[in-house]
């Protein structure tokens, strides 16, 4: 599921401005890990990212999930800016702060401006879900 956000300003010029809401299942990360095993978590998460998931053992998959769901909804709203740039998975990491707020980090050379994204995540049982709006 996906939602685009365009805003106007005064002069009825669009902005480039994308927002995208991205669902993630506990059991579809399972079934994807089962597959794919460290391989794909390789392919998709930093190190950094398994790091955080694997300290959070009872939780670890929905901790994944969480990151999963808002690497999607980055790389949406990144390609509704611009098209010709859009990261992979594991250009996109997503860490937290000091304060335990989610931030992204691009590891990504080949934007020709920079983007400003903003975050959220939450999760509930098994289900996990992330926004990211990016303003570019």
């Amino acid at each position: 599921m996906s939602f685009e956000l365009l805003v106007l300003d005064l002069d009825g010029v669009v902005l480039d401005h994308a927002m995208r809401i991205d669902p993630a299942l506990e059991t579809g990360l399972r079934r994807a890990m089962a597959r794919g095993g460290s391989a794909f978590l390789r392919r998709i998460f930093t190190p950094q990212e398994a790091a955080y998931a694997r300290a959070r053992r009872p939780t670890m998959l929905l901790h994944l999930a969480g990151r999963f769901a808002a690497k999607e909804a980055v790389i949406k709203a990144l390609s509704q800016i611009d098209p010709r740039h859009v990261p992979t998975m594991s250009q996109v990491e997503v860490r937290n702060d000091r304060l335990g707020r989610p931030r992204v980090v691009l590891h990504h050379r080949g934007r020709a401006r920079r983007v400003q994204i903003h975050i959220s995540l939450s999760h509930v049982d098994t289900v996990a879900v992330a926004s990211a709006i990016a303003i570019g």
